[in-house]
């Protein structure tokens, strides 16, 4: 307390307010008296009985109490307690009693004590710092209260909308079957496939150029870590292990956040501690584990010391010059983040592994269409790069999000940022391997998405950005909404080109746009697949049958569809589920 000046305290201070202090000392009521008054502050009474502490404290409600704790036949503990029920700040003033009582009171009051004789200045200081300290944890609350009920009320802006498209979906899908005719899907359907054919060919040029030859920025690297056993010690090592240096020492600190984990993880971290200097470990423990990813990051950020923050999960590997080649693009002045590409080194365990990894290039390949269409990339979960500062101007990490990378990155580019993709190094991770927990990731995901569209599709629409920008944002939000109708139409074509094939010039149901809507509407899924693949220098076989096998998997969007907007309207809280991580083939 002695290194707090008192007129800065007073500044920051509530003006006047009352104080009520709990003594039956005369003597040092009337000191207390004197200093309180002398401060400016207002005393506004005194009681040494149960009955009229509680009357008084109901009638005056005052801002805050000195507790004297050497009164006498009143139980300390619970009193503290009822002040704490008022939501009043209390300072106790101990005497030379110093027993396990007061040792619990202290316990229970954060707003610190005072020893006999007081001090007058120590006395205002402390007070100053007390009411402002209440002031400020009011504040949060009050915020905090707020923040929850915009929360429940975006959860029925999503279970409306859910409702909404999913009865719209099915009854557009009833239309058409009955009516045998559905050559409004292909109109409907031209939107995502000019969206998909604009992103392939503009995926054909490279994109801009970086220079390597750049002063490198600290870097904070986290890693969000919950029963990580299997993989934990091996992303650790993998990430420390780059080549980031500035003058021989390592130009980054890796900050893993051990969220509640129940098995050893906490033990191998611990271990590696000892061998990595860089490493910092951060442990969470219930009731504040266990709520959201985005939490976990807004812990780690507070810590950290980078001027850039990038984010891996548990189940990472990376080269030794991934940071120093990623960070050259978030290092440049325009550029608030940058994603990597990501693989799966365990791409060959089984047919679901395969098809994520093709996937995800897939994916890369649509944010470098979107690199070169204006830097409006955005940001997945695993090697994502951002400028510290992006984060904390859009109002950090969403820790209520399920899907917290892509509403990051929404937020980012409606205040005008720009992300990149960097298609030269790449994350690698582990592949899911079984489909019900594949389909729990994915229905996570695609909730994500959805929270995302529905929630700031207004904010979009509003936002002071170039109108090819919000188009971006809304072609890549909304890309969960068009896949039932797209993977519907592709049956339609299926079903009508078995029946041609087998009873030859019939047509099961009709689609009678024009022949340039309707073959445009074939083959858009196709170019951008086919782009990415062909950047690994694939034998042709295996690249055929990748394509063939990848226009299969697609079809699991169908389920996944009616599986998520089943869970939007019947959850009651937004949880964030993680994706088990076993350390598959590497």
């Amino acid at each position: 307390m002695n290194s707090i000046d008192t007129k800065e305290v007073t500044s920051i201070a509530k003006s006047h307010p009352n104080i009520f202090v709990i003594s039956s000392d005369d003597e040092l009521i009337s000191e207390l008296k004197e200093y309180i008054e002398d401060y400016d502050y207002n005393f506004v009474g005194s009681a040494d009985t149960k009955e009229t502490i509680k009357s008084k404290i109901i009638e005056l409600s005052p801002n805050l109490v000195l507790l004297d704790s050497e009164i006498e036949n009143i139980d300390l503990v619970k009193l503290t307690r009822d002040l704490e029920k008022y939501n009043i700040p209390n300072i106790v003033i101990v005497g030379e009693r110093f027993d396990e009582t007061i040792d619990e009171i202290l316990m229970i009051t954060p707003y610190g004590y005072l020893i006999k004789d007081i001090d007058k200045e120590e006395l205002q200081r402390a007070m100053a710092v007390a009411i402002r300290k209440h002031e400020l944890n009011t504040q949060k609350v009050v915020e905090a209260k707020n923040r929850i009920t915009e929360k429940n009320n975006e959860l029925l802006i999503e279970k409306s909308d859910s409702s909404f498209l999913l009865i719209l979906c099915v009854a557009l899908i009833i239309i058409a079957i009955l009516s045998r005719n559905a050559t409004w899907l292909q109109w409907v359907l031209l939107i995502p496939t000019i969206a998909m054919l604009i992103n392939a060919i503009a995926s054909v040029k490279k994109p801009d150029e970086v220079t390597y030859d750049y002063e490198k920025p600290f870097v904070s690297i986290f890693i969000p870590a919950h029963n990580e056993e299997a993989t934990i010690e091996m992303t650790v090592r993998s990430i420390c292990n780059a080549k980031y240096h500035v003058d021989g020492e390592p130009q980054y600190e890796v900050i893993v956040i051990n969220d509640g984990s129940t098995d050893s993880t906490g033990a191998i971290l611990s271990n590696l501690k000892d061998d990595i200097p860089q490493l910092k470990i951060v442990t969470r423990k219930p009731p504040v584990s266990g709520k959201g990813k985005g939490f976990v990051l807004n812990d780690a950020l507070t810590l950290s010391n980078g001027e850039i923050i990038g984010v891996f999960d548990a189940d990472t590997k990376i080269c030794p010059d991934f940071i120093e080649k990623i960070v050259a693009y978030v290092a440049d002045p325009e550029i608030d983040g940058v994603q990597s590409r990501v693989k799966m080194y365990n791409k060959d365990e089984n047919y679901l592994a395969r098809m994520q990894h093709v996937e995800f290039a897939s994916f890369g390949n649509t944010l470098r269409a979107k690199d070169n269409l204006g830097k409006t990339g955005f940001l997945g979960g695993n090697g994502q790069f951002v400028k510290k500062q992006s984060i904390i101007d859009c109002g950090k990490w969403d820790g209520f999000a399920v899907t917290e990378d892509l509403n990051l990155a929404v937020k980012i580019m409606l205040e005008g940022g720009k992300i990149r993709y960097c298609g030269e190094v790449a994350v690698y991770q582990e592949a899911v391997t079984e489909w019900k927990p594949f389909l729990r990731q994915r229905v996570r995901w695609a909730i994500g998405n959805f929270e995302t569209f529905f929630v700031y599709f207004p904010k979009i629409l509003r936002a002071k950005i170039s109108f090819l920008k919000k188009l971006s944002i809304i072609e890549h939000v909304s890309f969960y909404s068009f896949n039932l109708l797209i993977f519907f139409g592709f049956l339609i074509t299926l079903v009508n080109a078995i029946a041609w094939f087998l009873f030859h010039d019939v047509t099961v149901i009709r689609m009678e746009a024009p022949f340039l809507v309707g073959i445009l509407s074939v083959i858009s899924f196709f170019p951008g697949i086919m782009l990415a693949l062909s950047r690994d220098s694939p034998g042709i076989l295996e690249f055929i049958k990748d394509i063939v096998k990848y226009y299969v998997y697609c079809f699991h969007l169908i389920p996944l569809f009616f599986m998520t907007m089943y869970s939007m309207m019947t959850r009651k809280e937004r949880k964030w589920v993680k994706t088990e991580h076993k350390g598959g083939k590497k």
